[in-house]
């Protein structure tokens, strides 16, 4: 029994010091939505107008990932060994968790 309490107290001691930040979480978005718009193909079904701004997402990554960045609504919540962040944004939301340096978001993106 002591032993499995010495494990949790570690975990937990653990998580503490691992638990990202909100500049990780921001670092990480950045790298999901530029990846995003690398794999997305232009044509596919698309509308001019959509692929004119997928072609110059393309072009200009940093500039695309400002502009769609802007059109989220991003929540941090602190919960001490671990970060909760919640984002809702372009008809779609999600629940991230970060803990031991790594995030995670069940479900992904889901539709409203």
């Amino acid at each position: 029994m002591r032993f499995l309490i010495g494990l949790l107290v570690l975990a937990a001691v653990a998580a503490y010091f691992t638990k990202p930040e909100e500049a990780d979480a921001e670092a990480v978005l950045r790298e999901q939505v530029m990846i995003g718009v690398a794999k997305e193909d232009i044509g596919q079904g698309r509308s001019t107008a959509e692929n004119l701004a997928l072609t110059a997402c393309k072009l200009r990554p940093n500039d695309c990932y400002d502009l769609l960045r802007s059109g989220l609504d991003v929540t941090y919540t602190d919960q001490h060994l671990f970060l909760k962040v919640d984002l809702e944004g372009y008809e779609r939301r999600a629940t991230c968790y970060g803990a031991f340096g790594q995030f995670v978001c069940p479900g992904g993106f889901e539709k409203l």
